[in-house]
């Protein structure tokens, strides 16, 4: 697993800044959204006559509503501190839906045309310790609280804590940095973005996944965030969001990016080998064409490589051919070709490691089964025929399994080929194959509406019913 380097830390910002590809349809929704809610005109002298805010605050607030953007950078260069302060005291004071709009996408767009902000936003709880993160969290632990407002106030909240220091409410200890000298990210808070990010990947509506996701990958950014979040089911939900099923292929980055991201925390790296994530890493690098995520997804496998039993989960998801397939087309991206020549060599040593039995024995209880050499092997099936009634028939047994409920056709074909193989190498295998009922699954099979699974069950029968196998032609 790679170590997390200065190198690697820049890569990670401008990655999450200014990801390879273009606006996503989110994106683009929330932009347009925040263009409508910046057309609005908010009643400051209402507020201010209602004894809801200060006359100072509503002269400062009209100095910069509506001005140009050469004209807000002269007021935050001059005024910074001051307007951060003014914006989190307005969130407080405030509880209009349109107004805390207004406010939030003010707020947004402050952080985006002036990063070094969060600094000083963070400084704040030096003067209130429930700055600067508690206005949001009050905003999301809101009931019913509309896509709009949540995209804006988890973004800003997630963007404070991507650069925050942490501290824990028991001891005092500090976990990974300071701001002026203050830490400011408790545990409470480290639990709540880390719960409610869960509660979105778990919506259904896309909008709101998409709010959660994007306001992941800045909060995974904070070391500290990473080993609560995988303890909030947050592996799981991720894994759900890689299944290639899934036709969004910006969600499947982010996601991606999210593990590369975890993937960092060791102890994290090694909960994902009890996970479904690597082999729907292996089945994205297969099906999803996209050079980002191709990009996302090598990265985050090379982390992965030598923890825990890893390097064999993507040898039994079938990595090795979407690796060579991958290899075999030329990339302008040195990373990507980087990355795909550390996995290939890592794994082409697990492979001299294991013996072919072994190997074939993950791939036929993983029921995952491929046209690999050793199927075909007449080597392998002469000198390791005998082994697959070992432990009580157990691998005949998943092969029964296999020919009886698998739906594809692939898989059921090459099961129909190693049952053949056995009966044929096995000096008892025709028993063995009618004690266990293969024989009758093969004989059903025969009558299956696709040619190509009953031309491999006839075949299989006829090396039941032949002694001499060579005086049958294939």
């Amino acid at each position: 697993m790679s170590e997390l380097t200065e190198d690697l830390k820049s890569k990670i910002s401008q990655e999450i800044i200014s990801p390879t590809g273009p606006i996503t349809v989110h994106d683009d929704v929330v932009r347009s959204w925040a263009e409508k809610t910046l057309a609005q005109t908010i009643p400051w002298e209402g507020y201010h006559r209602a004894n809801l805010i200060l006359e100072r605050e509503q002269d400062l607030i009209k100095k910069y509503d509506k001005k140009t953007e050469e004209q807000r950078n002269q007021l935050i260069q001059r005024e910074g501190e001051t307007y951060c302060e003014l914006f989190m005291d307005l969130l407080v004071k405030i509880n209009k839906e349109e107004t805390l709009q207004y406010l939030l996408t003010l707020v947004d767009q402050l952080l985006k045309e002036h990063p070094e902000c969060i600094t000083i936003f963070l400084k704040l709880s030096s003067k209130n310790p429930a700055f600067p993160f508690d206005p949001f969290i009050r905003l999301l632990s809101r009931s019913n609280l509309d896509w709009y407002t949540q995209a804006k106030a988890s973004i800003v909240l997630a963007t404070l804590i991507s650069k925050s220091g942490s501290v824990t409410r028991t001891t005092g200890n500090l976990l990974d940095g300071t701001v002026g000298g203050a830490p400011v990210l408790s545990e409470e808070n480290i639990k709540f973005v880390c719960q409610w990010v869960r509660e979105q990947l778990r919506k259904v509506d896309e909008k709101e996944q998409c709010n959660g996701i994007a306001a992941l990958q800045k909060i995974l950014r904070n070391e500290a965030v990473r080993i609560p979040y995988a303890q909030e089911d947050g592996l799981h939900l991720l894994g759900n969001l890689l299944k290639t099923k899934v036709k969004n292929f910006q969600i499947v980055y982010q996601s991606v990016q999210c593990l590369w991201l975890l993937s960092f925390q060791k102890s994290v790296a090694e909960q994902i080998a009890s996970t479904r994530i690597i082999h729907n890493l292996v089945e994205i690098l297969k099906v999803v064409p996209k050079e980002k995520v191709i990009r996302m997804t090598l990265a985050t496998l090379r982390n992965l490589l030598n923890v825990g039993n890893n390097n064999d989960l993507m040898i039994d998801s079938g990595i090795l051919k979407p690796l060579d397939v991958l290899t075999a087309k030329n990339w302008g991206d040195e990373d990507i070709v980087d990355d795909l020549t550390t996995l290939n060599d890592a794994l082409q040593k697990n492979m001299v490691i294991l013996s072919s039995f072994e190997m074939y024995k993950k791939e036929v209880l993983s029921g995952n089964l491929e046209w690999s050499p050793v199927h075909r092997s007449e080597k392998f099936w002469r000198e390791n025929a005998h082994r697959l009634e070992e432990d009580n028939n157990k691998l005949l047994l998943v092969l029964k399994e296999i020919l009886t409920s698998a739906s594809d056709n692939q898989v059921l074909c090459i099961a129909c080929y190693d049952v053949g193989e056995f009966a044929r190498f096995h000096p008892r295998g025709k028993v063995l194959l009618q004690q266990t009922g293969l024989k009758l699954a093969l004989m059903k099979l025969m009558e299956d509406k696709d040619s190509e699974i009953k031309k491999h069950a006839l075949l299989a029968v006829q090396k039941l019913m032949v002694t001499n196998w060579e005086y049958l032609s294939a």
